[in-house]
């Protein structure tokens, strides 16, 4: 555990989540890696930075993190002020994906969501999708509480053993559970207990008798996550988004019902009829 200062001034313990399920045993290209987990990590604090957070956060030494963002301002792709030292993402950052999506996701409707949610509930707010066996992580939104679970961006949880996961297959038919069921056991790193598909065919049958799942400690101990499938209309393509909140257990068990009925409540308030509308 390591203890910081959160977004609003307070002493915030953040707490060890459950490890990335593929985590180290990806052959990735660092160089491309850390330019993307730079980028993540100013949309996680949305400020200025200066190389030595820069370093920190990522855990990357200071030498390397210095070269990767000269780069990033040469390109074009990050703003540098000398008079404070510090890195800004600049508007082409912003730009793009833009034109990934007329919907939700660019007209800004599905982030002031994940932002009413994190005010309204005070837990971590996560937006997922399907990536292979995986739930990734593509947007979170950090407690601001004293004791947290801090959930990096781009944390990947398996789709089948997951809040997240379990509500990105709620459109799936039991036919393709199966399979799912049985190549995650076979792509599973060492050490991960086998998936059992009854456990997973229980999972889903909560999540669409509830509208919801609450995963109580089922990837990392003492966490609490409420999960719940976005409709299919919100992205373009129609691929699978869910959104999930979570915090301690302890909390989440009194406050379960309350939580899923703020999600439900988001999604009826900030995500129009006509998503796809130009």
């Amino acid at each position: 555990m390591g203890e910081r200062i959160g977004e609003r001034g307070a002493a915030c313990t953040d707490l060890t989540v459950g490890a990335d399920p593929a985590g180290s045993d990806l052959a990735l290209v660092k160089s491309a890696g850390r330019v993307l987990q730079i980028l993540e990590m100013f949309d996680e604090i949305q400020r200025e930075a200066r190389v030595s957070e820069i370093a920190e956060r990522l855990k990357v030494p200071q030498s390397s993190t210095s070269v990767l963002l000269k780069s990033l301002v040469r390109l074009g792709y990050l703003d540098y002020d000398p008079a404070s030292r510090s890195f800004l993402p600049s508007p082409r950052v912003a730009l793009l994906g833009a034109w990934l999506d007329k919907g939700p996701v660019r007209d800004g409707s599905l982030v002031r969501m994940l932002e009413h949610l994190s005010e309204r509930t005070g837990g971590t707010v996560i937006l997922a999708a399907r990536n292979a066996i995986f739930s990734q992580y593509v947007h979170v939104l950090q407690a601001r509480t004293a004791m947290r679970f801090h959930v990096p961006p781009g944390t990947r949880r398996l789709v089948v053993w997951s809040a997240t996961g379990t509500a990105l297959l709620a459109d799936s038919p039991e036919a393709e559970i199966g399979p799912l069921v049985r190549r995650t056991n076979a792509e599973a790193p060492a050490g991960q207990p086998p998936i059992a598909l009854a456990a997973v065919l229980a999972n889903l049958a909560r999540l669409r008798r509830d509208g919801h799942f609450f995963s109580r400690g089922l990837v990392t101990p003492g966490a609490g996550s409420i999960a719940v499938p976005l409709p299919r209309r919100i992205d373009s393509r129609g691929r699978p988004l869910a959104v999930a909140v979570s915090g301690l257990l302890d909390e989440f068990e009194r406050r379960e019902a309350e939580i899923a009925a703020a999600i439900h409540d988001a999604v009826a308030r900030f995500l129009p009829e006509d998503p796809l509308r130009s």
